[in-house]
C-alpha cells in the first residue's frame, strides 16, 4: 500500500527527480555542442538548464542532510550547510553562462571575455570558491548513508562517484572529463536520487 504524502512532499519528490534530470540534460547539451559559447568551455542551454537544476538541488540536499543527521548528526549537518552553499553558488555560476551569452549577442567581444577568464578577480573567485561544495556534498551524503545503511549501498556509492567525477570537469576543466565524467556524474545523480526518492516517498522511509 502506497503511503499518502502531502502537497509539500509531492513537490519535494518532484525536485528529487527534476533536479538531476535537468542537470543531466544540461551536461548533454554541452557534450553535443548545443549553443556553445566561445572558446567552447560552456553553453547557453547548459546554463539555463543547469540554473533550474541547481535551484531544485537546494531542497533535495537540505532534505537529505536532515535525514542523514538523524543518525550521523555532525556529517549530516555539515552536508546540509555545504549543500545549501554549493547549490546556491552553483546556480550563480550557471546564470553567469546565460549572462555571458546575452552580453555577447549585445556586442561584448571575445577579447573582453578572454581577459576576464584569465583574471576573474578576487571578488568573483571569493564567491565562486563555494561552488565545489556542491559535489563535496554528494560525497559527504554518499559516505554518511553508506555508513548508516539508510539507503541501498549502490546508491551511496553512486553519490560518491558523481561527487568525484563532476569537479574533474567543472572545477579542474580536464578536457576528457568534460566529455566523459561530466555527463556520467549527472546520470549517476539521476539514477541514485530517483531510487532514493522511491524509498522516501513510496515504500519505506530512510530514517
Amino acid at each position: 500500500m502506497k503511503k499518502q504524502i502531502s502537497t509539500t512532499q509531492q513537490l519535494l519528490k518532484a525536485a528529487y527527480i527534476a533536479a538531476p534530470v535537468l542537470l543531466a540534460a544540461s551536461s548533454l547539451t554541452f557534450v553535443l555542442g548545443i549553443t556553445i559559447i566561445p572558446p567552447g568551455k560552456t553553453g547557453y542551454a547548459e546554463g539555463v538548464l543547469g540554473a533550474f537544476a541547481l535551484m531544485l538541488f537546494v531542497p533535495v540536499y537540505l532534505d537529505l542532510g536532515k535525514k542523514l543527521s538523524e543518525q550521523k548528526k555532525v556529517i549530516g549537518n555539515i552536508a546540509l550547510v555545504c549543500g545549501l552553499l554549493g547549490s546556491v553558488t552553483g546556480y550563480g555560476i550557471e546564470m553567469l553562462r546565460v549572462i555571458e551569452y546575452s552580453l555577447r549577442i549585445h556586442g561584448s567581444e571575445d577579447a573582453l571575455w578572454s581577459n576576464w577568464y584569465e583574471n576573474m578577480g578576487l571578488e568573483y573567485v571569493g564567491l565562486a570558491m563555494f561552488g565545489p561544495l556542491f559535489p563535496v556534498t554528494s560525497i559527504l551524503l554518499g559516505y554518511g548513508f553508506f555508513m548508516t545503511r539508510q539507503i541501498p549501498r549502490w546508491t551511496s556509492l553512486s553519490l560518491i562517484a558523481a561527487g568525484i567525477g563532476f569537479p574533474l570537469a567543472q572545477v579542474l576543466e580536464l578536457e576528457w572529463a568534460l566529455k566523459i565524467t561530466y555527463p556520467a556524474s549527472t546520470i549517476l545523480w539521476t539514477v541514485s536520487l530517483v531510487a532514493i526518492s522511491k524509498n522516501i516517498f513510496h515504500n519505506r522511509s530512510i530514517v
